[in-house]
């Protein structure tokens, strides 16, 4: 088990409403199977759920980032980032407390 927990991430439907009013096609979603897809972000080792929410309290907006950088690099097109009922309203958040390693070989990091 690794000594970390997780957060996994979802867009919900205001997210790709929003993608939308910013020119992103239907298509370009649909093939980033976006509606489906979740992103895993690991955090430091919560003990409970509400030590997890805590911590994504303390760090939603790093997160917030990412998913619009992965979006839109321009950054004059986003919302206020700091704005943590957005966020939620945005995306689904669950924290995932127990995280195990089954991958064979060591784990890299990778620019995306």
């Amino acid at each position: 088990m690794l000594n970390r927990s997780a957060v996994v991430v979802g867009p919900e439907p205001n997210f790709l409403d929003w993608l939308r009013t910013i020119g992103v096609s239907a298509e370009s979603i649909r093939e980033k199977r976006l509606s489906t897809d979740r992103r895993v972000y690991l955090i430091p080792a919560c003990a409970n759920a509400d030590e997890g929410e805590e911590v994504v309290a303390d760090i939603f907006q790093e997160i917030f980032l990412r998913e619009l950088r992965a979006w839109r690099a321009d950054a004059s097109q986003w919302p206020d980032t700091g704005d943590f009922r957005l966020f939620a309203r945005w995306f689904t958040i669950d924290v995932v407390l127990e995280v195990d390693d089954i991958g064979r070989g060591q784990l890299a990091e990778e620019e995306t």
